[in-house]
């Protein structure tokens, strides 16, 4: 569990998050909500401790692992997407090429991963930035808008691969703008945030 103790963010003078408390838990995924500005991004940050609070506590189990796909994916453009993975895996070591083959099956890149990513429209690159996030099956995945440009398919492919990893225990926290939780089995909870504060839970 992440638990949020009346947490606030100031960054330059200008309150971000202001007196948040929430719940996470394992085996359970979160919409949150919010207009442009709103803090979604920023509690993000927080919850996969890329940010520290300003004020209050964030109280969490020190050994999770965190897949993160936050703002835009950013790869090496000139590379494949095979070649990008690899990279990244290189990182922390855990997995294999044979994992990465599989993560990419899984988010309907197989067939373009010898591509370079420069090619790659802007629904590709949401894939990919899925891809890297789940590749390595971390205990907690943090997605800022991941279902930007997919199409139909894709988008299905997303919320059914989401569904699956929730069923195996895993932590899912999505920021979204403008979308709608009640079209699919997802979400356990949205959180709607508007200036910083949490406005509105629904279960």
């Amino acid at each position: 569990m992440i638990e949020l103790a009346s947490v606030c963010k100031s960054l330059k003078g200008r309150n971000i998050l202001q007196d948040i408390s929430l719940e996470f838990i394992e085996g359970k995924a979160y919409l949150i909500k919010g207009h442009n500005g709103s803090g979604k991004t920023m509690l993000l940050r927080m919850l996969c401790d890329l940010l520290k609070p300003s004020s209050g506590e964030i109280m969490r189990n020190q050994d999770y692992t965190y897949g993160v796909m936050i703002e835009n994916p950013s790869f090496l453009e000139n590379e494949t997407a095979l070649y990008n993975l690899k990279y990244l895996a290189a990182i922390n070591n855990v997995i294999d090429e044979n994992k990465i083959i599989e993560s990419l099956k899984q988010v309907n890149l197989y067939d373009e991963r010898n591509y370079k990513v420069k090619t790659f429209s802007l629904g590709m690159k949401q894939r990919l930035g899925l891809c890297q996030a789940i590749m390595e099956e971390p205990d907690i995945l943090i997605l800022d808008e991941p279902f930007n440009a997919l199409d139909e398919e894709n988008y299905k492919m997303a919320i059914d691969l989401l569904i699956q990893l929730k069923e195996k225990g895993k932590m899912i926290v999505v920021a979204s703008h403008g979308f709608s939780s009640d079209d699919n089995m997802l979400f356990d909870q949205t959180i709607t945030l508007s200036d910083g504060k949490v406005i509105n839970t629904a279960i």
